[in-house]
């Protein structure tokens, strides 16, 4: 029986990282509020790898407001599991590999605010397999 622990992850890289501090937002009493996209696209190497594009954007167009500031990372990687397309190894294969790589997206993006010059933006932790649940 193949499983999650038959999964391998090959490489990791970062491809995109932006960050653009607002010199012109004026805080106002009350809290922040910060809505996060995220996207993930899912591109079949082979027959056993299959590499994974996770990303987040922070931007006032998103937010449909103005914000301190507006981000944007991307990372991939490689990831090769017999089967990984079956029906029944699919998701698995799919959520298993998000889960690996969201840290290293959340860690980035909180280094890439904090050397901006500003507290870091820290992701929470989540589901991913829920947060890109009705996405894909």
């Amino acid at each position: 029986m193949v499983g999650a622990s038959d999964m391998k992850l090959i490489n990791y890289k970062v491809l995109k990282t932006i960050f653009e501090l607002n010199e012109s937002f004026e805080h106002k009493k009350g809290k922040i509020v910060v809505q996060p996209d995220f996207k993930r696209d899912i591109k079949k190497i082979n027959d056993t790898q299959y590499e994974i594009l996770l990303s987040v954007k922070i931007s006032s167009e998103i937010n449909k407001g103005p914000l301190p500031f507006s981000a944007e990372v991307v990372i991939s990687s490689l990831f090769e599991m017999n089967e990984w397309e079956k029906e029944d190894l699919n998701n698995l294969a799919i959520n298993n590999a998000t889960a690996i790589l969201f840290p290293y997206l959340r860690t980035l993006l909180a280094t890439v605010t904090m050397n901006g010059g500003i507290p870091p933006f820290v992701l929470p932790i989540m589901n991913v397999a829920k947060l890109f649940m009705n996405k894909n």
